[in-house]
């Protein structure tokens, strides 16, 4: 059970670190990429969230 907890913190902390994420951060990148990376560290937040939620409904 502790090796899930401790899990389920690292997806925590990644979200945490993910929505840190800036617009003036990503526009660091080049341009062609921006978009694609926004994109897919918003999927990458909604994912997280689903199993952290589910995590959460599940323990409780």
């Amino acid at each position: 059970m502790k090796k899930k907890e401790n899990q389920m913190q690292h997806f925590s902390q990644l979200l945490e670190d993910l929505e840190k994420i800036s617009l003036e951060d990503i526009s660091q990148i080049p341009q062609p990429q921006q978009h694609i990376l926004a994109e897919k560290i918003e999927s990458l937040q909604d994912e997280l969230k689903t199993l952290i939620e589910k995590d959460k409904n599940q323990t409780h």
